[in-house]
């Protein structure tokens, strides 16, 4: 069984091998540089996405509630039970303006 060979100490490489050590060290510092940012990046536009991600469902969720609260004012518009209908159309509106303001607080900037 032979043993790898050692990689020859520093003080023992020629000018040229010293050279190339150097560059490829610098390559190694560089790649591990570059991949720090990346890791940086990949977290960043992540946490956007998922941001964005639950304002669209929050805002889904206000957008279906007001369809219901408003479905709700309509058929008892037909009760002639006005103070009702009134209230739940108010409520309604209020679902629309809320789900109106969770798409613009994550609305990219134009």
């Amino acid at each position: 069984m032979t043993t790898p060979a050692r990689p020859p100490m520093p003080e023992t490489l020629s000018p040229l091998e010293r050279e190339l050590l150097g560059y490829v060290e610098l390559l190694m510092n560089t790649l591990s540089s570059g991949t720090a940012q990346f890791e940086a990046l990949e977290k960043r536009s992540t946490d956007i996405i998922e941001n964005r991600q639950a304002a669209l469902e929050g805002s889904l969720k206000s957008l279906i509630a007001s369809q219901a609260t408003f479905m709700n004012a309509w058929l008892a518009s037909g009760n002639h039970s006005s103070d009702t209908a009134s209230t739940e159309l108010a409520e309604a509106l209020a679902l629309l303006e809320q789900a109106e303001a969770m798409l613009e607080a994550v609305a990219p900037p134009t």
